[in-house]
């Protein structure tokens, strides 16, 4: 397991997502919270909870919090609510082969999520 420790900045970080409720972020949102701190301040800390275990990188500019007991290097978010801050607001369902595994209508477990949009979105 990787070095968990948290510093100030860090935790001022984490502690304004969960009083939200909020378990991914984008970069924005990290910049209001913590207001005081430079731009590039908030890339390194964002980076360095990222090398250490504590948020997962889901896209450019978009981070999930791990929770802390977990293990980063095994820990998997739930991939059907990643589909709402992946596609950014833009018209979508969960489809195909992953709305069966909703459904408990597969036996195999689908290892991609499939999400359907209305037009389409550049990956990053």
């Amino acid at each position: 397991m990787k070095n968990k420790y948290i510093s100030n900045r860090s935790s001022e970080l984490l502690v304004y997502f969960n009083q939200q409720d909020q378990h991914y972020f984008e970069f924005s949102e990290a910049k209001q919270a913590l207001p005081q701190s430079s731009e590039s301040a908030i890339k390194e800390l964002l980076s360095d909870l990222v090398k250490r275990g504590l948020l997962m990188r889901l896209k450019k500019s978009l981070y999930y919090i791990i929770p802390y007991e977990k293990d980063a290097g095994s820990f998997m978010p739930d991939w059907h609510l990643l589909a709402e801050p992946l596609t950014k607001g833009v018209d979508h369902y969960i489809g195909y082969y992953s709305a069966l595994q909703i459904h408990n209508l597969i036996t195999q477990p689908s290892l991609k999520e499939q999400i359907v949009v209305a037009r389409q979105i550049k990956p990053s």
